[in-house]
């Protein structure tokens, strides 16, 4: 036999061994003393490794479903009670099937408005835009969730042929390799791939296209997903939104592949380690600590699929992420604005919470937390829980909270409201800085939401990459906060820190049916060689009046500043005050004291990569030693005001400086409010003062008079 002969044989043999090893892998890590794999076991022990593989898809075809709730019998009903999402669902999978990419989807992380499209082969490590969150976002694959559903929908195999090949693509194009952990084998993208993968699979696994040997591969490269996720827990990932999203992968792989010997294991591991984080991260109000809506929802949206598969089955979590997954829902009543949506607050996005409202509301079956969700499953819910759950769900009963206003102590937002309904006024006060590199220079800053819409925003976020933008986006302007020589609070250093961090001390707040009152200082400009004590304060005169006081205190001259930021151009100075200037409802700001204003054009960002043209607002003043800006915001439409300056005498009748005290009369109606401020007392037992012939005592006092009736409410002491 010639030498070329055995070179032959040798190298069919090594492949034949090779092709073996490969078949053996996946078998040597189930677990054939489990009844379901009997069929497997059967065939694999006789040596018929084919035979052995379609066993195994044949058990994970019959296999119950994780997420998928709906059938083939479904469809009608989807398609009559949900167009819009049938329709969004088919035309992402026909854009996926062309390699034309946009992220559109209500809870994309960073969502795009520019498509880009592959000429051929998808590049996985493509950065299109300059922006490395892009190539993050397509190794996500959450649009291989709409290919599953439109296959489901249509019935039609080029979706289920398109995540095949996309799938094995990927698995050939992304070994996983040290260079790749930065850009497609990120952790928190192969934590959220699991679960992202598990679900399109649901949808295609009886499609003709779902192979042996494509499971072979699809297991094995999902086990691979599990050993690197759970291989470590780094102080970073315990105490951010990257940990919960790393284990709720493990937790779906370890219910997913719980044939598999490591599944129980993974189980116990990501259990562990997601009560570890919800412990860290959610503190006693339910906020997630990073201080972005944003972020605490996609933490909250881990927490509720563990909740959700454990209930599915029969598994008993411990207390506190059922407690605390529950803290979250409620925490997102808090902050919810009346059109449903969540704040602009840190990075985040302008995005309605009802569908995640309504999936928490029908886990914990919770009548609160469904009077600010949806009446009926919505489209995404529906495939999770399952057309039957609809009726369910129906039948819970919708109860508004009995709670209006709250403080949340842990984050230091304050979040005011005149009612539950969508016509509520709303407010919100931004009081303590924790955020971290998901938290903006946004100390006191505050919004306004009424008559069904926005009126003074927080300015967004708009990009990541570490540019002229984001630290745009971030800056103090950006927020309807106040300034010192036209610095910043913190000083930007990159996209993620800050070299230094404002703080905030003596917070305070106080609530009653008809008014909400809160305070705080900034210390931000204590590192000035002329050293600047700034303090806000805010009462809010439900349901559409606001007061708005803003002191300072130095000894040399310097300018001081607001910021207002609207969400749009529809603003105008008229008669020594700001005007929106819709059809109806415009909002007023006020000044009450000599100040100087301007309009400058600006931006801001609903959503990730979106800027929009706005006007930002800045009432300032130049001066020396103490100062205040006193600053009226209401509706006049609504309101019938009159304002005016109050002297203030101390208990011998002596006239108070407005350095020491002041005091502000504003009459609406047939009422007259006085509210009384004390910036410096002479002394701890002088915190007597007359003002309108009326003796009070305190810090902050508001007087109420209707006719003959007077009403003095100490709102500080």
């Amino acid at each position: 036999m010639s030498l070329d002969k055995y070179i032959i044989i040798a190298f069919y043999l090594a492949g034949t061994l090779f092709c073996y090893a490969q078949n053996d892998a996946i078998f040597d890590k189930i677990d054939f003393n489990l009844p379901q794999l009997s069929t497997v076991n059967k065939a694999f022990s006789k040596g018929n490794h084919q035979n052995a593989l379609m066993e195994l898809l044949n058990v994970y075809k019959k296999k119950a479903n994780l997420y998928l709730s709906v059938s083939e019998s479904d469809i009608d009903y989807i398609k009559a009670n949900h167009p819009e999402g049938v329709e969004k669902s088919i035309k992402t999978a026909n854009n996926v099937l062309n390699h034309y990419f946009l992220f559109r989807d209500d809870w994309d992380m960073e969502k795009t408005n520019v498509p880009y499209q592959f000429k051929g082969q998808i590049d996985w490590k493509a950065i299109p835009n300059g922006d490395v969150e892009w190539c993050y976002m397509l190794n996500r694959h959450k649009f291989w969730i709409d290919l599953g559903k439109a296959y489901l929908l249509t019935g039609d195999e080029k979706y289920s042929k398109e995540f095949v090949e996309q799938i094995i693509h990927w698995i050939d194009h992304n070994p996983l390799k040290d260079d790749l952990k930065h850009y497609t084998w990120r952790r928190i993208e192969a934590g959220i791939r699991c679960e992202n993968w598990i679900k399109a699979f649901e949808y295609v696994k009886n499609s003709k296209y779902i192979t042996p040997e494509f499971l072979e591969k699809f297991l094995e490269s999902l086990y691979e997903h599990g050993v690197y996720l759970n291989s470590a827990f780094s102080g970073f990932s315990q105490t951010s939104n990257w940990g919960v999203l790393e284990f709720q992968g493990v937790y779906n792989l370890s219910l997913f592949l719980d044939d598999f010997k490591i599944a129980t294991q993974w189980q116990k591991d990501a259990i562990e380690k997601l009560t570890t984080c919800i412990t860290l991260q959610i503190m006693e109000d339910g906020t997630q600590w990073e201080q972005s809506p944003m972020y605490h929802n996609e933490v909250f949206h881990c927490y509720l699929n563990v909740n959700l598969l454990a209930q599915r089955k029969g598994l008993k979590l411990p207390e506190i992420i059922v407690k605390k997954t529950k803290a979250m829902a409620f925490a997102n009543i808090k902050s919810q604005k009346p059109n449903y949506h969540q704040p602009l607050l840190g990075d985040s996005d302008d995005t309605d919470l009802r569908g995640l409202l309504t999936l928490a509301a029908t886990l914990f079956n919770d009548s609160i937390l469904k009077s600010k969700a949806y009446s009926e499953l919505d489209y995404e819910t529906l495939f999770l829980t399952g057309k039957d759950n609809n009726l369910v769900y129906k039948r819970v009963e919708s109860k508004f909270p009995e709670f209006l206003s709250v403080y949340q102590q842990s984050s230091g937002d304050f979040y005011m409201r005149s009612s539950w309904k969508e016509n509520a006024t709303y407010s919100s006060f931004h009081l303590k800085k924790l955020g971290c590199g998901h938290g903006h220079d946004n100390l006191l800053h505050f919004t306004i939401f009424a008559n069904g819409k926005d009126y003074l925003i927080d300015g967004g976020r708009y990009t990541y990459v570490d540019n002229e933008w984001r630290e745009f986006f971030k800056n103090n302007k950006s927020h309807n906060t106040i300034g010192v020589d036209n610095l910043t609070n913190s000083v930007y250093n990159d996209s993620w820190t800050n070299s230094f961090e404002a703080r905030s001390q003596g917070i305070y707040t106080k609530s009653a049916i008809g008014f909400d009152y809160a305070e705080a200082e900034n210390n931000a400009y204590s590192r000035l060689e002329d050293p600047v004590t700034v303090k806000r304060r805010l009462l809010y005169l439900k349901p559409n009046i606001w007061l708005l006081f803003d002191s300072f205190n130095a000894k040399g001259h310097h300018k001081y500043s607001q910021y207002f930021n609207f969400p749009n151009n529809s603003v105008q100075i008229t008669s020594g005050a700001l005007t929106t200037t819709y059809k109806n409802d415009n909002l007023r700001i006020q000044p009450l004291k000599t100040v100087k204003m301007k309009l400058t054009d600006s931006w801001w960002s609903p959503e990730y990569n979106l800027k929009e043209p706005n006007k930002r607002a800045e009432i300032y003043k130049d001066t020396e030693g103490f100062t205040s800006f006193i600053t009226l915001l209401y509706f006049p439409n609504k309101n019938n005001i009159s304002f005016s300056k109050a002297s203030v005498y101390n208990r011998k009748d002596v006239l108070l400086e407005d350095k020491d005290v002041e005091a502000i009369t504003i009459v609406v109606e047939n009422v007259e409010y006085t509210l009384v401020l004390v910036h410096n007392a002479s002394a701890p037992a002088n915190h007597f003062y007359k003002v309108n012939d009326t003796m009070v005592y305190g810090e902050v006092i508001l007087i109420e008079k209707h006719k003959k009736e007077k009403n003095i409410i100490v709102l500080k002491e």
